[in-house]
């Protein structure tokens, strides 16, 4: 895979190898595609399903989204396992509300390291971990959000409707990543509805959330659940919530970007992000 002047090789971004950590705090890889070519090498690991998925896209640039995407997560699980890309697994887990082979994705050659990808317009992140995880990323639209706010839980959908533009517009677009973030680590998915629990009672105001330093986050959140771990992480502030039955947290992203992830342990206070987000070369979006 080749990257522009001045962009991290993904070989690079995958570097390091070792077995998955043993606490769980989360690695989140970004990686910017625009302009990136796909090597012979890189697109011949992909396994069938990936590469029938990517045949049948329309559109040249949704397809090498999607491929760009999953050969970046090969090479870091591969930099993580050992495993060489083209001969990792994948598997899926059943659904915990529907028991459908539709839940989280694993690694059948590695099942002790956790994983989760999202791309959206130029950008690629991948998160992995010891414990369960989600992330879900969005590039941030110019165009009104408000009716997915009929989508939300009563509590997130009372927040932001008394928000005027474009700060409820901009605490649509938090919501949409935190539940995300968050059906991606139970493994429920967005199929069943994104409802059924808040996300934005614990953040410094829905319209102006507390930013964290960039690659780092606290854990956001709390919400009443009686599968959900009893206890905080120690020396968390009041801001600790959890929400759906994974600890929230805040995650920086790059400019025109908006991003979250959700981990199914006692969250840790620091996510590990390489490279950080406001390194060079990222698009602001449109």
């Amino acid at each position: 895979m080749h990257t522009p002047t001045g962009q991290q090789p993904l070989s690079a971004a995958a570097a390091r190898q070792g077995p998955a950590p043993a606490a769980p705090v989360p690695e989140v890889r970004w990686f910017y595609i625009r302009g990136m070519t796909l090597s012979n090498a890189g697109l011949a690991s992909l396994g069938p399903q990936e590469r029938a998925r990517a045949a049948a896209f329309i559109f040249a640039a949704d397809r090498h989204r999607y491929q760009a995407a999953h050969v970046a997560l090969r090479r870091v699980l591969s930099g993580r396992t050992g495993i060489p890309p083209g001969q990792l697994e994948f598997g899926r887990e059943p659904c915990p509300r529907c028991g459908g082979r539709n839940g989280r994705p694993t690694l059948v050659n590695n099942g002790d390291l956790h994983f989760s990808l999202s791309h959206s317009a130029d950008a690629v992140v991948i998160a992995i971990s010891a414990a369960p995880v989600g992330i879900d990323m969005e590039r941030i639209v110019r165009r009104c959000s408000c009716d997915l706010a009929g989508a939300m839980h009563e509590a997130d959908a009372a927040r932001v409707r008394r928000l005027p533009e474009p700060r409820r517009h901009a605490a649509i677009m938090r919501w949409w990543v935190a539940a995300e973030a968050v059906l991606k680590c139970t493994g429920a998915g967005i199929a069943h509805g994104m409802a059924d629990f808040p996300v934005l009672g614990g953040q410094a105001g829905a319209d102006e959330p507390a930013q964290p330093p960039a690659g780092t986050g606290e854990p956001a959140q709390r919400a009443a659940r009686a599968d959900e771990p009893a206890q905080p992480p120690a020396g968390t502030s009041e801001l600790a919530q959890q929400a759906g039955g994974c600890w929230l947290l805040p995650l920086a992203a790059p400019p025109g970007y908006v991003a979250a992830i959700a981990l199914h342990a006692a969250g840790p206070r620091t996510v590990v992000s390489y490279p950080l987000p406001e390194a060079g070369g990222w698009s602001a979006g449109s």
